[in-house]
C-alpha cells in the first residue's frame, strides 16, 4: 500500500514538470485526456536527417544531433530511424531564447559538415496529445510536414535549406 502510494507521487511530481495539472492526471493513469485539444504556437524547428551506413553509426550521430539541440535549448520531438525533429518552442515551460534556432543549426553544419542535411524554419504549429487511448504521445503537428520531407529528401548531405511556408 505505501509503496503504491509512493509510487503515486512520485509519477505526479515528474508529470507535473512538464504538464498542466490535468493533463498530468490523465497521463499518470494511462488515459487518453477526454478532448483532445491542440495549442496552437509558432514554433521554429530543424529536421534532421543523418548520414550512415552501419546502425552504429546512426545511433551515434543521432545522440550527438540530440545533445547539440538540447544544448540549444531545443526539444527532441521524435527520432525516426536517422530522421530527427527538433523544435524551439511548442512545448509547456519557458520559451527558448531568441536565435537559438539559427546558432543551433550553424552548430550543427560546423560540426557534423557533411554527415547531414536540414530543412529548417518557423511556423504555426499544433501541439498536444496524438492518438488514442491504445498508442498516445505528446506530438508536434507541422503544417506542410509532407512538403518538408520532400525538401529534405533531395538535398545533398551537407546542405541546409530553409523551408518558407
Amino acid at each position: 500500500m505505501f509503496r503504491t502510494y509512493f509510487e503515486y507521487r512520485r509519477r505526479r511530481k515528474l508529470f507535473e514538470q512538464y504538464l498542466s495539472g490535468a493533463t498530468a492526471e490523465a497521463a499518470r493513469l494511462s488515459d487518453a485526456p477526454a478532448q483532445q485539444s491542440f495549442t496552437v504556437e509558432r514554433v521554429e524547428y530543424v529536421l534532421i536527417f543523418v548520414e550512415g551506413e552501419k546502425p552504429e553509426h546512426i545511433s551515434a550521430m543521432v545522440g550527438q544531433v540530440t545533445e547539440m539541440a538540447m544544448s540549444h535549448d531545443g526539444l527532441v520531438y521524435s527520432i525516426l530511424g536517422a530522421l530527427v525533429l527538433v523544435s524551439f518552442g511548442g512545448a509547456p515551460g519557458p520559451a527558448p531564447a531568441a536565435g537559438s534556432r539559427a546558432a543551433f543549426v550553424t552548430h550543427l553544419s560546423g560540426e557534423l559538415q557533411r554527415r547531414v542535411k536540414m530543412v529548417h524554419g518557423a511556423a504555426d504549429a499544433h501541439h498536444g496529445f496524438i492518438g488514442t487511448s491504445l498508442r498516445m504521445s505528446y506530438s508536434l503537428l507541422l503544417p506542410r510536414f509532407d512538403a518538408m520531407l520532400g525538401a529534405l529528401s533531395r538535398l545533398e548531405f551537407g546542405r541546409v535549406e530553409e523551408f518558407v511556408i
